[in-house]
């Protein structure tokens, strides 16, 4: 009896030896565990934020300089200069030269006429009166859009501004190079699988990278909910 009473005792100093340094060992452990992987996630989200915003302020620069050149072509010549289509298409290549962002650049009267043209598509003569970009840049005096596929079925965005001419008011638009922007949103990118996008307003995607990792859609595959009509 007395063995075995001493036998138990061992036992019970012996489990006592190792659960007594255990659970605090355990403890501090899970509690470094714990602010470890905080501490990674807290800093992957910093590091993060600091690349988007970076690239956020590289995007607005590229839109105000896009919207720059617009403007000082708009403020250089009158509605009757880029009328005729020789000089418009001179126009057109110097700001081609000054960014190969350039796709087009199209004149339109008051009344949405498309007065004339210079790019790969067919589009003299259209009337855009009662499309959601026409109205909106008659009345803001410059209109960015949603990328949206239009009449040429090719995923594309407009920058448009006005100009004001005694007794006339005009539109000077151009479409931007999907691809060439495209590459700007690409370059946010963390790690091999990270996809980077932006949102409208309405929280839709208003771009994805040509490198998709999640085989979803691209953009110019399908019509997005509240797009803006017309070309």
């Amino acid at each position: 009896m007395t063995e075995n009473r001493y036998a138990r005792l061992r036992k019970l100093i012996l489990a006592t030896m190792i659960l007594v340094p255990a659970i605090p060992f355990y403890i501090v452990m899970g509690i470094g565990y714990y602010y470890f992987t905080t501490s990674i996630e807290n800093s992957t989200m910093a590091s993060m934020r600091r690349i988007v915003e970076d690239h956020r302020q590289m995007i607005d620069t590229f839109f105000r300089e896009r919207k720059s050149d617009l403007e000082f072509v708009a403020e250089s010549y009158t509605f009757d200069n880029l009328a005729d289509p020789i000089y418009l298409y001179k126009v057109f290549n110097l700001l081609q030269n000054k960014s190969a962002a350039f796709v087009d650049l199209g004149v339109f009267n008051e009344e949405g006429i498309h007065v004339t043209y210079q790019g790969p598509y067919k589009l003299i003569g259209r009337n855009y009166g009662d499309e959601d970009w026409f109205k909106e840049v008659m009345k803001q005096g410059y209109y960015i859009s949603d990328i949206f596929l239009g009449y040429r079925r090719v995923p594309h965005f407009i920058i448009a501004i006005t100009r004001e001419e005694p007794g006339r008011k005009w539109v000077l638009r151009s479409t931007i190079d999907t691809q060439f922007f495209t590459h700007l949103v690409e370059r946010v990118r963390i790690g091999k699988t990270g996809e980077a996008y932006i949102l409208n307003e309405r929280h839709s995607p208003d771009s994805t990278p040509i490198r998709r990792q999640s085989h979803g859609q691209r953009c110019g595959q399908c019509d997005w909910p509240g797009a803006p009509r017309g070309d």
